[in-house]
């Protein structure tokens, strides 16, 4: 077989070398808005579970004293204050509990139910240290929006902010040739078929 077949036979595809096995944009792009219904309508439920007690917490001398303040905090205003506060808070907490997911299995529920998994770049299973890695990048934007949230400290929603956007961005890159996103450079992993 000469050179030039070879070289026409790669560019139509017909190629048998490592990057071909990995999962493009399109299914991974999948996952991710399976993940997000996911993270929605649990997170919403949860955190509609929470937000009443979540509103105890945060205004709780108002709203156990019986009083017409409390009252008052604990009528539409706080209804809704509590709806907000405790949606927000099971969203973040479904995010996180994706995240753990991913760290430790290479899943998330969208990737099992399109039965793909993150391993390291010639396709053979990642180290935990590597999936720990790969979701602590993937999810940086997320976890340093929560921090900045718990710990009011601005900067942190900023540099998630800027995070989250170079990781947006840097999704982009599965459309390449080796259908690797920036996190999956980073920590030397890729998408494959389970």
């Amino acid at each position: 077989m000469s050179e030039e077949t070879t070289t026409a036979e790669v560019n139509q595809g017909v190629t048998s070398d490592k990057n071909s096995n990995r999962i493009g944009f399109g299914p991974r792009l999948g996952a991710y808005l399976i993940d997000f219904v996911f993270n929605a309508i649990v997170g919403s439920i949860l955190g509609m579970a929470l937000g009443a007690t979540l509103v105890g917490i945060f205004f709780g001398s108002q709203a156990a004293t019986g009083s017409a303040e409390g009252d008052a905090l604990m009528g539409g205003f706080g209804a809704m204050l509590g709806g907000m506060i405790g949606t927000l808070a099971g969203i973040y907490l479904m995010s996180l509990v994706l995240f753990v997911m991913e760290g430790i299995t290479g899943q998330t529920p969208g990737k099992m139910l399109l039965k793909i998994k993150n391993a390291n770049q010639d396709g053979t299973a990642a180290a935990g240290g590597t999936l720990w890695v790969r979701a602590l990048l993937k999810y940086s934007g997320t976890i340093l929006a929560l921090l900045a949230g718990v710990t009011s400290v601005a900067i942190l929603g900023t540099i998630g902010s800027i995070a989250g956007l170079i990781i947006f961005i840097g999704c982009f890159f599965v459309l390449g040739d080796k259908r690797q996103a920036i996190h999956d450079l980073v920590a030397k992993t890729a998408v494959f078929k389970k």
